[in-house]
Parts: C-alpha cells; sequence; structure tokens
C-alpha cells in the first residue's frame, strides 16, 4: 500500500488519501523527471480530432493524479498526487483553463466527494479555488470533517458562459423513510448542486433534492435502488438520488441527471421540476428507440426554442443491476413542443463490450466526433460520424483502476517552472548522456545542451530535437556539469538548473 497526503495546499485542506498501488498495469518512469504516468495501450483505426487526452486516475492506481496525454503515449504534463476527479479544458473570460476537483473521494457504495475545484492557466497556476463552505453540511459518519474547509463534490465543474461555475454536494441528514420501509427517523444522503461565481465563491443558486421530494418522491426510486438495509445511521445513508451532472438551458433553468432515479429533472428558476425525462418509462415524455439507466454526463446540445438535442453517458449498470447491458453514448432529440424524444445515435464498440458501473461520460467534439471516458472501465475511445470506434486508449485493467471523466482537447502549456534535467557518465565509456524534459510544456521542439568540466565554463556542446516527454542526448566526453534550454518558435526559452554529472549510467 502507498499512503499520499494529497489536498489543494492553498486552501489548506486536510485529509489521507489511502492509495492500493497496482503492480500489473505497466507505468512509465523518466531519468529526469519523478513523474510516472501510466502506459497507454492505443490501438487506432482511423483518424481522430486533434488535442491531447485529459483523464484522471483513481482506485487501485498506481499513482492518484490527473493527466495529459497525446495519442502516441507520451506524457505532456502530469499534476501532483491528490485523489483528483474531472480534469478538462474550459474557458473563463475567454481564455483556455484547466478545472478539477481535489479533495477527498468517497468510495462505492457511496461515490461521493468532499472539497474544492481547482482552476489553472496556461502556466499551471492556480488562480481560483471554488469552494462551498457554509451550508449546513454533515459528512457521512465514519469520515472525521473538522479539517473540511469546503463541501463540493466531485460530479460537476462546469464553467457557464456568464462566468459561473456549476458544482454539486452531499449532505447527509436525517428524514422519514417510513414511506419506503425505511426508519422514521432515518438518514440519507441529500443530493445538491449551486451555481456559484467563481472568483468571489457567491452562491448565485440553490437546489436541494429533499426540498422537492414532494415532487420526486421516494417510491419513484424503489425500483432502481431499494431502500433495504440504507438510512438507519449517518455511516450508512441512504443516497437515493445521486446527483452526477448539471447542465445550463439558455433561459437560466437546468438539467440535472439522478444516477438511481434514472432520470433527468429540468429544473425551473425557483427550484420546482418543469418535467421529467425518466429512461425506462419516459416519464413526461414518449421514448421512441430510446432506453437508458443509471447515466451521467447529460450535456445539453444545439438548443432551440422547443428542441435541443441532449447526450448521455448510458451506463446501464449499477452497484445494484450489473454486468446486463453494455455501457453506451447516446444522442438525442428532445421536442418539447410534442413531448417526444427520439434517438439520434447510440456509441459503442461492439468488438469490446463494455459494462460500466460507474463514473463516464460522453463528449462531443469538433468535427462530428465523440470521445467517451468509461469511468469504472479504464478506456477512452473515440468514434467518428458514423458511429465507428477510430481509437481506444487503456490504462488500467477494468474495474480495478478508475477514471470519473476522460476528455480530449487542444492545449497550450506554458509552464513557469524551470526544465528538468539528469546527466550521468556511461561507464566505461568517453561519452555523457544527458536527459531533459519539461512538465507541462507543449511549445517547444529543440534543447540545447551546455556543458563543461566545471560549473563557471559552460559551452554549448549539443543540440537535438525534442522526441517526447523525455528527450536523451549522448555527448562525447565526460562533462563534470550540464545545463539545458527549451527553445521554440515564438515561445519564452526555458533554461534549467545547472546540475553536476553522475558517475555510472
Amino acid at each position: 500500500m502507498r499512503f499520499y497526503s494529497a489536498f489543494a495546499a492553498l486552501c489548506g485542506f486536510q485529509a489521507t488519501v489511502v492509495v492500493a498501488e497496482n503492480t500489473t498495469w505497466p507505468w512509465q518512469t523518466f531519468k529526469s523527471s519523478p513523474h510516472e504516468p501510466p502506459s497507454l495501450e492505443i490501438s487506432k483505426s482511423g483518424p481522430t480530432s486533434p488535442g491531447y487526452l485529459f483523464f484522471d486516475q483513481s482506485w487501485d492506481a498506481h499513482q492518484y493524479s490527473v493527466f495529459i496525454m497525446s495519442d502516441s503515449n507520451e506524457l505532456v504534463w502530469q499534476s501532483p498526487h491528490g485523489d483528483l476527479k474531472g480534469f478538462r479544458v474550459q474557458k473563463l473570460d475567454g481564455k483556455p483553463v484547466l478545472t478539477y476537483f481535489n479533495g477527498l473521494g468517497v468510495p462505492e457504495p457511496f461515490g461521493w466527494g468532499y472539497g474544492i475545484v481547482q482552476i489553472l492557466d496556461e502556466s499551471y497556476q492556480s488562480i481560483y479555488n471554488v469552494s462551498v463552505t457554509n451550508d449546513n453540511y454533515k459528512a457521512l459518519g465514519s469520515i472525521d470533517s473538522s479539517s473540511f474547509v469546503s463541501w463540493i463534490d466531485m460530479h460537476e465543474n462546469t464553467i457557464t458562459a456568464d462566468g459561473t461555475m456549476l458544482v454539486t454536494g452531499y449532505n447527509v441528514t436525517q428524514t422519514d423513510l417510513s414511506s419506503v420501509g425505511g426508519p422514521k427517523n432515518g438518514w440519507i444522503a441529500d443530493s445538491l448542486f449551486y451555481e456559484i461565481d467563481v472568483k468571489t465563491n457567491e452562491i448565485i443558486f440553490r437546489w436541494s433534492a429533499l426540498d422537492h421530494i414532494d415532487q420526486i418522491p421516494l417510491e419513484n426510486v424503489q425500483p432502481f435502488y431499494p431502500i433495504q438495509d440504507w438510512g438507519h445511521n449517518s455511516s450508512s445513508p441512504y443516497g437515493y438520488f445521486h446527483i452526477n451532472s448539471v447542465d445550463k438551458f439558455q433561459d437560466g433553468t437546468y438539467i440535472i441527471s439522478s444516477r438511481y432515479y434514472c432520470s433527468l429533472f429540468k429544473i425551473a428558476k425557483d427550484g420546482s421540476i418543469d418535467w421529467t425525462l425518466q429512461g425506462q418509462t419516459g416519464g413526461d415524455f414518449a421514448l421512441n428507440g430510446i432506453k437508458f439507466s443509471y447515466q451521467h454526463d447529460a450535456r445539453i446540445h444545439d438548443e432551440t426554442e422547443d428542441a435541443f438535442t441532449l447526450s448521455i453517458f448510458n451506463n446501464a449498470n449499477s452497484d445494484v443491476h450489473n454486468g446486463t447491458d453494455h455501457t453506451e453514448g447516446i444522442l438525442m432529440n428532445v421536442d418539447l413542443a410534442t413531448r417526444e424524444v427520439s434517438l439520434v445515435q447510440t456509441l459503442h464498440d461492439q468488438r469490446d463490450e463494455i459494462f460500466s458501473a460507474s463514473q463516464g461520460n460522453t463528449q462531443l467534439l469538433p468535427g462530428t466526433h465523440v470521445l467517451m471516458g468509461y469511468g469504472s472501465n479504464p478506456k477512452i475511445k473515440e468514434y467518428n460520424f458514423n458511429g465507428s470506434c477510430v481509437m481506444t486508449a487503456q490504462f488500467g485493467f477494468d474495474n480495478v483502476i478508475s477514471s470519473y471523466r476522460s476528455y480530449r482537447s487542444p492545449w497550450v502549456g506554458v509552464p513557469k517552472t524551470l526544465p528538468d534535467v539528469f546527466s550521468c557518465i556511461e561507464q566505461g565509456r568517453n561519452k555523457t548522456n544527458v536527459y531533459m524534459s519539461w512538465n507541462g510544456a507543449t511549445e517547444h521542439n529543440q534543447w540545447k545542451i551546455f556543458g563543461a568540466a566545471t560549473r563557471s565554463d559552460l559551452i554549448p556542446v549539443a543540440s537535438i530535437r525534442k522526441t517526447g516527454f523525455e528527450t536523451m542526448a549522448s555527448v562525447k566526453g565526460r562533462l563534470g556539469y550540464v545545463q539545458v534550454e527549451a527553445h521554440g518558435l515564438g515561445i519564452q526559452k526555458g533554461v534549467s538548473k545547472i546540475i553536476p554529472v553522475t558517475s555510472g549510467c
């Protein structure tokens, strides 16, 4: 086992994450860098969209981190260790930023978290920490929450066009569960969502599922998530709703996804339920060629006055029902005038049937491609316009390593950190090997190497093109010290520290 303390230092978040080291799936190592990303097993059968892959990994992962990697299995950037989720590129004030949840994840059968959402700029500097601090929260009874400074959950971190962020929360509280066979003084995990001003952390809108139990009754969830023995104490609350995504309509209303109701709800500006789209019965809609259950990541596209396109990640599996229906992405047209929902496209790889019991997402890419992250199955797949899988990237064994969501995006990284370098004299030969890397840098394409017998006499000794995350050069002679510079068109060069050369590569 490995033990990491991995939290948002800027926010003072304290807890302990226990990581079971996976010793079977291979990971990469470097001479110049301590980072150890997974080795992606990549297969391609057609062109893919431009951009890098963005994903987190947890469960029995070798390292809890978030990663930017290329389709050629090259690391671009790895974060410090932490229980991090939902890593992606978004825009704030018209500029690309990185966002992810940073905190403490509570594993299944609960599957939520407590923490902040960090926003990083192009230099990987944290510019905002989005948090919810004072809302009378109570954590899961088995967790010491005395040091918590924020209660945001891992399930959502969407930046809106208004410069706000949509986030979720889970509050363990008491309510009457006798209507579904539970205790009268029972315990539930209430699902909440917020719209928050990114720069001030002011709460613009707050919604609680428990406040609307008259419109979303407990009886409706029993076929999909029966109460059984849940709800008798705060350590085993009945997590009946399980909110896992929030998106916003142009008119300021919201759509949320409930995993265990197998439903999507439109939330009006006053918090009431405008309509329900239930994945098995339709709810307030007629379903034409569509069924879904235990879904994640409901997203609005191509919105008009009377209709919109909706994408979801249809797990079709959970900790209640698993291994019976394959997981797929679904694109559907929702007609608000006729109250009909029609299938646009389903996405799944018939050569690789996947049954994801948790997590996952469906990202619509430019050029009609779609990227899917498979949650509890550590795979990323890209599909082309006709639904054919053109790429699979796997970074662990199924149900051993997970990734909450995965994305593809273009990204320009300009780190403020210095390049890293390691150098050693090749044993028995008159040769010095130099290993260079620069975590997060995307624009350099050349390395210049300086060396000498002493620190004060460095001169240029080699120039070499960048060949991946780490580039190796072999220089004739036995140097005592080296320094490297990264160069690229239109960027400020990066200069490493001067380091002594070690003996015996």
